[in-house]
């Protein structure tokens, strides 16, 4: 089995051949199938070269490789058999015929992935990206003569360094289609489908270091993207992480130009077009011709930045859109009122933050909040709790919604025993001790817990006051017998 020479976007062919008339609209994705039709077959040593058995018996030859690949996604080219006649029928179907005299064909750096290399009189292939075309090259003499079936020496159909050696007279290249309408306001992620990576505001929440990057996908909020459409029909782009706007760095309108994420300014740079269909999108911005790309690499940090818009691989993008955060669950180890209760909840991808509610019973037995935690980062927490009965419920929140916990914990805080009434500071004994800790409750100088709280209230009016101390007082002194 051959080896390809270049990363490829794997994707489904068509189960079967839809015709497409001529005035339909063609996407870039569908460009894209016929570019990985023929990395495919090229890829598969049944299919070599042969005037005899051009069509797919197995062999092709050069112009029935070429027509065939874009015929499997649904191009009728009608009348199309060789070099020679080929030019029109593809024009008919949305072809644009560029000639040499237009672009520069010594090199491929003005070529996109997709176009049709021809020379009427002799030769075509297909430019695949990364300085490389494929197409079926005559083989050995043995091969070639005897038109024996498959690739026995592996170069008969396959892809090769960009070249100019049959005097290419132009290319046919597809029309640009119009950009897409993908929705109007929703959050989602953006994947870059070559390496998988998710596209990344780099800055922090003070808005400094504003770039983008590649990462492996985390679920964090730099990585979520607000998209709002303009009236223009165009997508502002915004971090939902600090609200900083995807930007094309001062407005470059040459390859290689940075992109990072600045303030919002509704300028050309942060203006959005969506191109090509599901799965395999392309963003172009107002200011310039290029597309979004990445750097070299596939290492977290590979950095995001425009490139000549040519179709690569790297150009191709999933926009995952984002519902609601999963549901998590929630557990709980019950304190007592001298301890803390502690509850913790798995942690739930695509969540910005928790919020743990506590809910007790009034005194006719309804429901009630007793207490809410937000903005939760941890997935846990510790809080202490007067005896009685509870339930805790934890809701994963994100930029689009929150969604309840799978199960609502129920747990009862017990009063705890092993104190005497009057005992505050918990040392076995009653002495002008916990006075001084009652008093220094009463004026805010020092907290008690609900357990020491509840010893502390010797008169059992629901409240700790000067009257509590003075009671112990009177108990030290032997002035009455109990409390």
């Amino acid at each position: 089995m051959k080896k390809i020479i270049s990363i490829l976007l794997a994707v489904m062919l068509f189960a079967s051949v839809m015709v497409i008339p001529a005035d339909a609209a063609v996407s870039s994705a569908t460009i894209e199938k016929a570019v990985q039709w023929a990395i495919d077959t090229a890829d598969d040593d049944s299919h070599g070269y042969s005037q005899a058995n051009r069509w797919g018996n197995p062999d092709y030859d050069c112009a029935s490789f070429v027509i065939s690949a874009f015929r499997s996604v649904g191009f009728e080219l009608k009348n199309a058999v060789h070099c020679g006649n080929m030019k029109q029928p593809f024009i008919n179907e949305g072809f644009e015929w560029i000639p040499n005299t237009e672009i520069d064909l010594s090199t491929s750096k003005y070529l996109k992935r997709g176009d049709i290399l021809l020379n009427t009189r002799s030769h075509t292939e297909i430019y695949i990206g990364d300085n490389m075309q494929v197409g079926a090259h005559q083989g050995t003499y043995d091969d070639y003569d005897l038109n024996d079936p498959g690739d026995s020496t592996g170069k008969e159909i396959c892809p090769v360094k960009y070249n100019n050696w049959s005097n290419w007279e132009g290319i046919l290249r597809y029309k640009a289609e119009d950009p897409i309408d993908i929705g109007d306001d929703f959050y989602a992620t953006i994947i870059n489908n070559s390496t998988g990576m998710a596209v990344t505001n780099d800055s922090d929440e003070n808005c400094e270091k504003r770039n983008t990057t590649i990462r492996s996908i985390s679920g964090a909020s730099n990585q979520i993207w607000h998209f709002e459409k303009r009236e223009n029909g165009t997508y502002k782009i915004s971090s939902v992480f600090n609200g900083l706007c995807l930007d094309v760095t001062k407005s470059g309108t040459t390859a290689g130009t940075n992109v990072g994420v600045y303030f919002s300014n509704d300028k050309p740079a942060q203006q959005w077009n969506v191109y090509g269909e599901e799965g395999m999108y392309r963003l172009k911005p107002m200011c310039n011709e290029l597309a979004l790309d990445i750097a070299s690499g596939n290492a977290d940090g590979t950095n995001v930045r425009m490139g000549t818009d040519n179709n690569a691989t790297t150009q191709y993008f999933s926009i995952n859109k984002l519902s609601a955060p999963q549901a998590t669950y929630v557990e709980c180890a019950p304190g007592t009122s001298f301890t803390k209760t502690t509850l913790w909840w798995n942690m739930t991808p695509y969540t910005d933050s928790y919020e743990l509610c506590i809910y007790t019973k009034d005194e006719m037995g309804r429901e009630k909040v007793y207490s809410t935690m937000s903005g939760l980062k941890d997935t846990y927490a510790q809080l202490e709790l007067p005896a009685g009965e509870y339930k805790a419920v934890v809701y994963t929140k994100n930029c689009v919604g929150s969604t309840k916990s799978l199960n609502e914990a129920v747990f009862t805080v017990e009063k705890g025993s092993g104190y005497d009434i009057g005992d505050v500071d918990l040392s076995g004994d009653i002495s002008v001790l916990d006075v001084t800790e009652i008093q220094l409750y009463i004026s805010s100088q020092n907290d008690l817990n609900f357990g020491q709280i509840d010893l502390a209230d010797t008169d059992k009016d629901g409240v700790v006051t000067i009257m509590d101390a003075t009671q112990i007082q009177l108990f030290i002194a032997r002035i009455i017998d109990s409390l």
